[in-house]
């Protein structure tokens, strides 16, 4: 009986997708044409509560911090996706889901950052660790970008 009111009370406090706003990042359109000297992609799952953590702490600020702005692009991609389509940085077309494999996401949250042409600035971040490490090795992964 005790582990069943755990259960209830993990499952009424667990953030939820919706519980801070919910809405994705941008979408990437165009990545071929765009002209960022660092782009962050986050892939993610639909109703990913680890997602929505990533976005709010991590990643929704970027576009407004006073280092990044104008520097780094900040979109979302849905990995599970096979019908909404983008322009990859190869000028080629995908969906989240035949990108995937090739970038061998296979988790939810994947947050990759590339340099403006499309190369891979560092190891992926995986899941959502504390924020503190986590900005910190999102800085150093944007740092790479900047220096491909």
């Amino acid at each position: 009986m005790k582990a069943i009111w755990l259960l209830v009370l993990f499952a009424w406090f667990a953030p939820t997708a919706h519980a801070a706003g919910g809405a994705s990042l941008a979408f990437p359109n165009n990545l071929h044409q765009q002209d960022m000297p660092a782009v962050i992609v986050l892939f993610s799952l639909p109703d990913c509560a680890y997602c929505e953590k990533v976005r709010q702490q991590s990643l929704r600020h970027i576009h407004t911090d006073p280092n990044y702005k104008g520097r780094v692009g900040v979109y979302e991609i849905d990995f599970s996706d096979e019908k909404r389509s983008f322009i990859w940085f190869d000028g080629r077309r995908y969906t989240g889901k035949s990108l995937a494999a090739p970038l061998n996401v296979k988790f939810s949250p994947t947050v990759m950052v590339f340099g403006g042409t499309g190369a891979v600035a560092g190891r992926p971040l995986l899941g959502s660790g504390l924020p503190e490490f986590y900005g910190a090795y999102l800085d150093e992964l944007i740092k790479n970008a900047w220096a491909l």
